[in-house]
Formats: structure tokens, C-alpha cells, sequence
């Protein structure tokens, strides 16, 4: 039998706080711990559990307000995060599953984009490509002060979703995405992966752009590939 890999903190967090949704039968809306709650119930430190706060708010289970709280979060596809594993995420013929689904998400993506753009000649329905740039942006600043892209790389993709301008299509996609986090880390944290990864997502930008589906859907390929290599070494 292989050796089982054990579950991070933050996985045990999460887990926790999901537990805690369904026990209280809290609702879209409500209020929900706040993090010096959670910290103190769950004995864990206040990094973890920004951590944990952070993933689940990515998957859509909860919404942070700065100033003013954690609430359930009212996204129509919450309660499928709870059916999925942790497991997965520490079994490699899952993770390969997932990054097949992923990418094929991905690739959607970029059609349903390119769709939207070239319908807005005749609808109404533009593609605005202002914030994605704004993330550029901000990911060439942070590689120049040498800082941590793993976030913007996160965001990026979030807003590639959100710019189908399907609601659905995007809440699933978190579904999907939010067991990539440890392994997109392991990617950024290799040699030349900073720059690479600005590159590649200038260039996904630029050829949706010129409405270059097929272009922008092999640099995405490209993007993606060694996050393959990563899950089959084990590396994650």
C-alpha cells in the first residue's frame, strides 16, 4: 500500500469550517466566525486560517468584507465543495482527472470569450478586458519587487472565467480550480517560472484580443503542461 500523505492545516481548517456551515445549518447570507473566533475554536494560527478563509471564499463557500465580516456566501453551487474530497487532492490519478477537466475548462473558456467578443459587433455584449489588464500589471510590479505572483496567477484565471460572462460556467470552474492552489505554488516556486508565467499570460491575452481562439487556446496548453509533471513526480 502506498503511504498516505497527510492533510495540510489548512485542509483540516477548512474542513472544520465547512463542518461547522452544515452543523449550524447556516444560510446564504449569514454571518459567519470571524477570524479571531476561528483561531481561538480551532487552536490553529492566524495564518492558517487567513489561508483557509482565503480558499474557501475562492471556491464561493464564503465572503470576506473587510471591516465588516465573514458571511455564507450566496453562490448557487456552495454546497458541492462539501462533496468533494480532500482526498483528491493527495491521490495523483484524481489530481490528473481534475487538471484534464481543468484544462478542458480553460480552453471553454477562451471559445466562449472569443464568442462573446465577436457577438458584440451585433449584441451588446462586449468583452471588457480592463481588469485582466489591470492584473498584468500588477503581476509585472510584484515580480519587480520580487514578490509572490501565486495570487495574481489565481486571480487571473478567475477573471478569464468571469469574462464569459456565465455565472454558472464560473462556479463551477472554482470547484474545479481550487485543488491547483498547492501545485500552481510548486510551479511559480521553480526556476524562470515568474517570468514565464507573465509571458504566457500576456500572450493568452493578446490573442483573444485578435479573437485568435485557437492561439490563445495552445498557449494555454503550453501554460498549463507542467503543472502535469508536477502531479506525476509527486511534487505537490
Amino acid at each position: 500500500m502506498k503511504p498516505l500523505k497527510r492533510m495540510s492545516l489548512k485542509d483540516v481548517v477548512i474542513r472544520k469550517l465547512h463542518d461547522y456551515i452544515a452543523e449550524h445549518e447556516l444560510q446564504p447570507g449569514d454571518r459567519f466566525l470571524n477570524e479571531k473566533e476561528i483561531v481561538q475554536w480551532v487552536g490553529a494560527s492566524r495564518t492558517v486560517v487567513r489561508e483557509a478563509l482565503k480558499a474557501m471564499e475562492a471556491v464561493g463557500v464564503v465572503r470576506i468584507k473587510p471591516g465588516d465580516g465573514v458571511f455564507v456566501n450566496e453562490s448557487s453551487v456552495h454546497h458541492l465543495v462539501n462533496q468533494f474530497s480532500f482526498r483528491w487532492s493527495r491521490d495523483r490519478a484524481r489530481m490528473l482527472e481534475l487538471l484534464e477537466t481543468r484544462t478542458m475548462l480553460e480552453l471553454s473558456a477562451i471559445e466562449l470569450i472569443v464568442k462573446r467578443a465577436d457577438e458584440s459587433e451585433t449584441i451588446p455584449t462586449a468583452v471588457d478586458f480592463r481588469e485582466i489588464e489591470a492584473n498584468l500589471e500588477q503581476m509585472e510590479r510584484d515580480i519587480q519587487l520580487k514578490k509572490s505572483i501565486v495570487e495574481g496567477d489565481i486571480e487571473f484565471h478567475r477573471t478569464l472565467f468571469r469574462m464569459t460572462g456565465n455565472r454558472t460556467f464560473f462556479e463551477l470552474s472554482e470547484v474545479i480550480t481550487q485543488y491547483f492552489n498547492e501545485v500552481r505554488e510548486r510551479r511559480i516556486a521553480e526556476a524562470d517560472s515568474y517570468g514565464n508565467t507573465l509571458v504566457e499570460h500576456a500572450r493568452i491575452v493578446q490573442l483573444l484580443k485578435q479573437s485568435d481562439a485557437e492561439g490563445a487556446k495552445k498557449v494555454m496548453i503550453e501554460h498549463l503542461s507542467p503543472l502535469k509533471e508536477i502531479i506525476m513526480n509527486g511534487r505537490y
